[in-house]
Order: C-alpha cells, then sequence, then structure tokens
C-alpha cells in the first residue's frame, strides 16, 4: 500500500463492507461521515459517526493525520486506530466488556477504525447528568467497579478512564476509547492512574461521597485490596489530575478522599 490509496489493516470482512460504502460520494472522508454518519464528536483531528453497515449498527472513527511523518506511520500499519483495534481484541479474550472490533482501514488523509455501535447506550457522565433514580445510579456504579477491577484482574490499564470512555448498555459497562491501554500487573501505577482519573471526574460531576464508595469499595473487594491500600496509591495522581482541573476549569466540585 501507498500514501493516497485506501487499505485494509485489520477486519477482511467488516473493511469490504466499508470499502463499499465509502465508494459513494462524496469522496473526502470528512465530508463522507457528514453525509452517512450520525457525527456524534468531531474536533480538528478526529471525527466519531454512528452508521448502519451491513443491517448492524457500527461506530466510525477517523483519525485524521497531523503530519507527513504520521502519514508515513499511519501507512506502516501503525497508529491510534490499528493500536485501539488490536487492544479490543486482546480485552475481549479476556472476558472485558468491550464493543467488538470490526475493521481498521487507512485512507486518503488518515486512519478509520470500525467498532460494533452501542447506538442505546450512555455514557456515564451523560447518565448522571439525566439524574437517574438512586437505584440505578448504585447499580451503574457496581458494574463500573465490576469492569475496572475485571480490566485490572486481566492485567491491562485503560489509560483514560473518565467517565465519557464507560457505556452502561444492556445492564452492564462497557469500556470504549482504548488507544491508551497498556499492559498492567494488578496494583501497578497506570492502574492507580485508571482510579484517580475516575475519582477526580467523579468530583468534577458533584458525586456524593456515599455514592463514591459505592464503587470505590465494590472495586477494591474485587480486588482484594483494602480501601488504604488503593486509596494510598492513588493520592500523587489524585493531586496532579486536580491540579490539571483547576487550571483549565477553575475550582468545581468537593474532594471525595
Amino acid at each position: 500500500m501507498r500514501p493516497g490509496r485506501a487499505g485494509v489493516l485489520r477486519g477482511k470482512r467488516w473493511a469490504e463492507a466499508l470499502l463499499e460504502a465509502l465508494a459513494s460520494p462524496p469522496r473526502e472522508t470528512v465530508n463522507w461521515m457528514e453525509a452517512h454518519t450520525r457525527v456524534i464528536k468531531s474536533d480538528a483531528y478526529s471525527r466519531v459517526g454512528l452508521l448502519e453497515l451491513a443491517g448492524e449498527s457500527s461506530y466510525l472513527k477517523y483519525y485524521r493525520q497531523k503530519s507527513i511523518l504520521q502519514q508515513w506511520w499511519f501507512w506502516l500499519g501503525r497508529g491510534r486506530g490499528v493500536q485501539a483495534f488490536d487492544r479490543a481484541g486482546q480485552l475481549a479474550a479476556a472476558g472485558i466488556r468491550v464493543p467488538e472490533a470490526r475493521a481498521c482501514l487507512l485512507v486518503p488523509g488518515g486512519m478509520l477504525l470500525l467498532t460494533q455501535g452501542l447506538a442505546q447506550a450512555r455514557d456515564l457522565k451523560a447518565l448522571w447528568q439525566s439524574q437517574p433514580s438512586e437505584q440505578t445510579l448504585t447499580e451503574v456504579l457496581g458494574m463500573a467497579s465490576c469492569t475496572l477491577a475485571d480490566l485490572h484482574r486481566a492485567g491491562f490499564a485503560h489509560g483514560d478512564c473518565k467517565w465519557s470512555n464507560l457505556l452502561w448498555w444492556d445492564d452492564s459497562v462497557y469500556l470504549v476509547d482504548l488507544e491508551a491501554v497498556t499492559r498492567a500487573s494488578p496494583g501497578d501505577a497506570a492502574q492507580a492512574r485508571d482510579l484517580a482519573r475516575f475519582t477526580v471526574n467523579a468530583e468534577d460531576l458533584g458525586v456524593g461521597q456515599e455514592q463514591y464508595f459505592v464503587f470505590l469499595d465494590a472495586y477494591c473487594q474485587a480486588m482484594e485490596m483494602p480501601r488504604e491500600a488503593v486509596v494510598d496509591r492513588m493520592r500523587g495522581d489524585l493531586q496532579r489530575y486536580r491540579a490539571r482541573h483547576r487550571e483549565k476549569y477553575g475550582e468545581r466540585g468537593a474532594p471525595l478522599l
């Protein structure tokens, strides 16, 4: 493959279906997504949309190349889309709840990642802001702790464990945005950072301490670790995330730990 031509990196069957869909105008990827997907997120270097493909809901993410160097990195079969696809397969094999990875394509100007589209799912941030019942919130936080504990026991860390990257669907919590997933032993510093990121996001949303401890205590029980040890591991990252949050947004929310 060479720059300027589309090519399949992962997932031949779904990739062929996507290539067929991409053959319809407009040709430019960003404009094609605007015309053929329900765009749910967009910035200078990425775009995310939901579409129906081969009779099923799919999630499509476009990674726009930032430089000529990154273009060649993509064409060498590297990049965040490939990493997210491969990690999704590894996590699914370990029994972690993630959307199915379906295809990864090179396209002019960047890379496309296609995964299972959980069209009726709601991320935890949106769910919290909808003011769910206490029973629903308790159930969701309990399932979030199970998913994160499963991830950590399997020897991984998410790398960006904010509430918008956890989806509530089919009475379970799924992990998405897997580009930053890394290998990490249970109790590793990278896993502590996952917890710190989750905690600071909870503080920002105004989650109460009683509600937060539903999550934390269930996580500690699943990991067979005392709460004090878990909290101690994440204190340094908590301070750093809070400082970064104050700098960006000002004072917002109260410390939970």
